[in-house]
């Protein structure tokens, strides 16, 4: 059986951030599952003869607490999978001891890069995910090192579509973004997680049609969905998961759900610092949102949780 089509319909998820659990608290029988990026719960260090990064003891202690509750997904943020010099192996450490502690249904990152080594070795850090360029160069990079972390952790690997800015991105004749995506799949066996408001951005700041692109995109790989709300800057739309998912983005995603049999999970992302702005009547609001579309394409969720954290 193909592993995309076993997975659990965990229903609808928040992203956990560490500001978030008064949020859990409070709302916490809105959210069925939550996605844990690892990359946030640690902290820089210096080890003598260079910088490294490993878990705070207090953050990795809450989230293990709330993973208690929840079912819990993974969706890391800085193995730079299309780093033509490498992935980032400092994830990949921190990746293998949170797999040590806590199960998780599935994984996912993003399909861009951060790092980079110059021609004189020096490694440097983007600060921001960076797209890759859609050519069958970056194919032969890419595929490979899914079908290692495959092989690594034995869980399904989701890659996330991202947003760009820079107009005439490299491709190779007749591959955009959606094509690349279908080849990655082709070639592998990832799923996808569906950036819906990362896919609007791309679509109001190139001029596409984004019911157009997502028909042609092999819906049956899509494992995750995301929504999220951002804001225009200089006449682009970014992303930036500081607000209120805006209504095509919710139109796309009962589009979606429609289309995607395999679709088993959709998380509100927002930012810590976005807390404040949206409010937790507003987060309730757009899980609640959320979740009635989810409701009118698929099952209610049965939740098994052990006991109340306090």
């Amino acid at each position: 059986m193909n592993a995309l089509t076993s997975l659990p319909k965990l229903g609808v998820g928040i992203n956990y951030q560490p500001e978030f659990i008064p949020l859990l608290r409070a709302c916490g029988d809105a959210v069925d599952f939550i996605e844990v990026s690892p990359d946030i719960l640690c902290q820089e260090y210096w080890d003598g003869a260079q910088r490294r990064t490993g878990f705070s003891p207090d953050r990795l202690s809450a989230v293990i607490e709330w993973c208690r509750l929840y079912p819990v997904v993974v969706h890391g943020l800085g193995l730079s999978i299309g780093s033509a010099s490498g992935w980032n192996q400092d994830y990949i450490r921190i990746l293998d001891s949170f797999a040590d502690v806590q199960t998780f249904h599935w994984h996912s990152e993003h399909l861009g890069f951060l790092q980079i080594r110059t021609a004189d070795g020096v490694g440097l850090h983007a600060g921001v995910q960076l797209p890759v360029p859609f050519t069958e160069e970056a194919l032969n990079i890419i595929c490979p090192r899914i079908e290692a972390i495959q092989q690594r952790y034995q869980t399904p690997f989701l890659l996330e579509n991202t947003t760009y800015y820079l107009p005439n991105m490299p491709n190779d004749a007749g591959m955009d973004e959606i094509e690349f995506l279908n080849r990655i799949t082709e070639r592998t066996s990832c799923g996808l997680l569906l950036d819906l408001y990362n896919l609007y951005c791309n679509a109001i700041n190139f001029g596409f049609d984004v019911y157009e692109a997502l028909g042609r995109l092999d819906m049956s790989k899509v494992v995750e969905i995301h929504v999220a709300g951002g804001a225009i800057h200089d006449g682009l739309q970014l992303d930036v998961h500081s607000d209120e998912p805006p209504q095509p983005v919710w139109e796309l995603l009962d589009w979606t759900l429609q289309r995607a049999p395999n679709a088993n999970a959709i998380i509100y992302e927002l930012l810590e610092q976005a807390l404040d702005i949206v409010g937790e009547r507003g987060i309730q609001k757009q899980l609640a949102t959320a979740r009635d579309i989810w409701l009118r394409h698929r099952q209610p969720v049965i939740e098994e949780r052990r006991y109340a954290v306090t």
